[in-house]
């Protein structure tokens, strides 16, 4: 199954508070309903809580979907929330399921896989998702930045069931250690159409250390090629 996806521009930009303590902005964007494999992004006017909605994409194995999308931190500030909203859709349009999920930004121009897991009834196939993203800087997050936490390239493990496992490593660049950095996953088929992807949790990395990562993968079929992208902690 592959996601439908069209840059529909931004449909609100509000501004919350008059530079009193406290301000509040909000970015929203929405994307859907275009050709398969095509991506998302925006040219909205910069605000302190700006992000684009870079692509989005789903993969559907029986009645477990994964939904997904690449978000970019558009400014050098961290901590804004950002939640993504999908809504999954069968091949008449029907809205056969919403979700949503919130992550945060840990450092500036970053790149974040926002994904979830839904379930359908096993005869319900998807067609396509519709993605809308909301950007808000409410202070629910750390402001301190956090530097990126390399990943080795993503090597993609088939099983004899159908189901696929992606291996890399993860390395601290801090002299601390880390407790359960998010590492989201994309794949994508020999297209580069988003076919799916996973999330991964590792419970502690080594100060100036690495740890190898195994990662479940949610996918329409045995990925091309996946990409790993470090959220950091969420503090």
């Amino acid at each position: 199954m592959r996601a439908r996806v069209v840059a529909l521009g931004v449909v609100a930009i509000a501004l919350l508070g008059t530079g009193c303590a406290g301000e509040k902005d909000v970015v929203e964007q929405k994307t859907g309903n275009a050709a398969s494999g095509s991506s998302a992004s925006s040219s909205a006017v910069p605000t302190k809580a700006s992000g684009s909605l870079v692509s989005s994409g789903f993969g559907q194995k029986d009645g477990y979907v994964w939904v997904t999308s690449l978000v970019h931190n558009d400014s050098d500030k961290v901590g804004q929330t950002v939640t993504v909203q999908f809504n999954a859709k069968d091949a008449t349009g029907k809205l056969v399921k919403s979700t949503s999920q919130v992550e945060t930004f840990t450092r500036g121009n970053q790149d974040i896989a926002v994904g979830t897991q839904i379930d359908v009834q096993k005869d319900v196939k998807i067609a396509t998702v519709e993605a809308t993203l909301l950007i808000e800087d409410r202070g629910a997050f750390s402001r301190e930045p956090f530097p990126e936490m390399p990943t080795t390239p993503v090597t993609v493990v088939a099983d004899p069931y159908g189901g696929s496992t992606a291996t890399f490593e993860l390395t601290n660049p801090t002299g601390q250690p880390v407790k359960s950095p998010r590492l989201g996953i994309i794949c994508y088929d020999a297209a580069n159409t988003i076919i799916g992807g996973g999330v991964d949790f590792p419970e502690l990395v080594p100060p100036s250390g690495k740890v190898a990562v195994e990662a479940h993968l949610l996918t329409s079929s045995v990925p091309a090629t996946c990409r790993a992208f470090d959220g950091g902690p969420m503090f």
